[in-house]
């Protein structure tokens, strides 16, 4: 999931600019002035949804980390739906834009990428009185450009871009959730996005009380929030989903284990999310994780722990032509409320999150991660909803002899290596609107993101990255 392939040109929805940036300025314009001027048709103070229904974009910002759908359900009550319906149709609009500044490999070019998701959800049991089913089918058409080869990085700053064809559409999900024994045993069977149901550090604790509901942790773009690199290419996630089942034991309000196992032959290069049927045979990808939540101090602060380890079956070909049987690895994540700024009031205040993850697989682009990052809500006045976030990831990479030319083969550099390990910073500011009536609403979401990264790892002489991007995300 996380990678090569050719920037589309200028009649495509996905440009690459070696241009000055007077004229890619010129091409956006219309997505600039969209932004400044969608905010100022924002809801008066009475027409306002209320803020348990006004939502921040959470994990639309991270397609990685959801594993139902994106979007509120607008789409079917603008076709007549009531709220309460047992079929609910919604979905997404996703434009971004990214410029290579300086550093990495293309220095001073600027892409643009497109996402559409549609989604149907049935409620069974409303439906044809099947107790605790849900069935639900997702369609994705996306293009764009080489956006993270471009900056020369190994972890990806942007989920917008991923592997060849990046012009695509696909039945991204189709899934049976089905809950038993007064839902202490969930299972999901079909095409799913794996790292929206393992490995989900964005994952807010669900809590009672309405003031302290979080939507998400964080809504850094890059991909590491949303799938540690260490499972990069083994665990499914957008766009390449893939045919799986899971199960899930929930003996208590505050502990989950989970188990999982998907169609594994993504390790091998094939695009499982443009596939319509599954594929069965040696190439396996199997996952469990545990998982604990708790509440801290008078205030009653959320937090999350979880613990899991995976195995890849099947041969795999390191960088030097040399065959694995199979891959092994682990990794953990913990979420914590650290503030809130209004006890009683709202949510704002500060979240903090950490990750980590090792691998030994000579197979893999990245052993040894880790992560960390704050989140400020409602820290802007007036803005309750707005985000503020920060986050680092750290990768140590492959060290086999010719890694670079292997994964990233495009790549200009005398160098056919790695290198050593990655660093990259990124801030987000993103502001949320809610168009509508407070019973028929869509959102819009603008996300402005800065990525630095010091060390490009797709080779080891690569100058420093610096990345701007700016991504709208329309939730119907």
């Amino acid at each position: 999931m996380l990678r090569p392939g050719e920037a589309l040109r200028s009649k495509s929805v996905a440009f690459r600019y070696p241009l000055p940036m007077s004229l890619i300025l010129v091409r956006w314009l219309p997505f600039l002035v969209t932004a400044l001027v969608i905010p100022c048709q924002e809801l008066s103070a009475t027409e306002q949804p209320s803020r348990t229904l006004a939502p921040s974009s959470g994990f639309i910002v991270n397609p990685q980390a959801t594993y139902s759908f994106l979007g509120n359900g607008y789409l079917g009550r603008a076709l007549g739906l009531e709220r309460d319906s047992a079929l609910q149709l919604g979905g997404f609009l996703l434009p971004e834009f990214d410029w290579v500044v300086s550093g990495g490999v293309e220095p001073d070019t600027a892409y643009g990428s497109l996402a559409l998701g549609l989604h149907a959800k049935v409620d069974l049991e409303k439906a044809l009185h099947i107790p605790g089913a849900t069935w639900g089918v997702e369609f994705l058409a996306t293009t764009g450009g080489d956006n993270n080869e471009a900056a020369g990085t190994v972890q990806l700053y942007t989920n917008m871009d991923g592997s060849e064809p990046r012009n695509r559409q696909e039945m991204m999900q189709l899934w049976w959730h089905q809950r038993l024994f007064n839902d202490k045993v969930l299972v999901q069977v079909g095409k799913l996005n794996g790292s929206g149901i393992f490995n989900t550090v964005l994952n807010p604790v669900i809590v009672d009380t309405p003031w302290m509901r979080d939507t998400t942790i964080s809504d850094l773009i890059m991909i590491p929030i949303g799938l540690n690199p260490t499972l990069f290419g083994r665990l499914p996630a957008y766009y390449n989903t893939a045919y799986g089942a899971v199960v899930h034991l929930v003996p208590t309000a505050n502990f989950y284990a989970s188990f999982g196992i998907f169609d594994g032959n993504g390790a091998t290069g094939v695009q499982t999310g443009k596939e319509w049927l599954p594929t069965f045979n040696e190439y396996t990808f199997n996952i469990a994780e545990m998982g604990y939540s708790w509440r801290l101090g008078p205030e009653g602060k959320p937090g999350r722990l979880g613990l899991g380890g995976w195995w890849q079956t099947g041969d795999l070909y390191t960088p030097a032509l040399n065959v694995e049987d199979g891959a092994q690895g682990y990794y953990l994540f913990a979420n914590q409320r650290l503030w809130f700024k209004n006890p009683g009031i709202d949510n704002g205040g500060l979240i903090g999150y950490l990750q980590f993850g090792h691998t030994g697989s000579a197979t893999a682009i990245v052993n040894t991660y880790l992560g960390a990052g704050l989140t400020g809500i409602g820290l802007i006045p007036g803005r309750h909803d707005d985000t503020l976030s920060l986050g680092l990831a750290y990768s140590e990479l492959n060290d086999t002899t010719g890694a670079g030319a292997f994964f990233f083969p495009d790549v200009p550099s005398p160098s056919v290596d790695l290198g050593a390990s990655e660093l990259m910073v990124q801030a987000a500011y993103e502001t949320n609107f809610a168009i509508g009536t407070p019973a028929n609403y869509w959102t819009l979401t603008s996300v402005l993101a800065y990525s630095f990264i010091p060390d490009p790892g797709q080779r080891p002489d690569l100058p420093a990255a610096h990345v701007v991007s700016w991504r709208l995300i329309a939730l119907f």
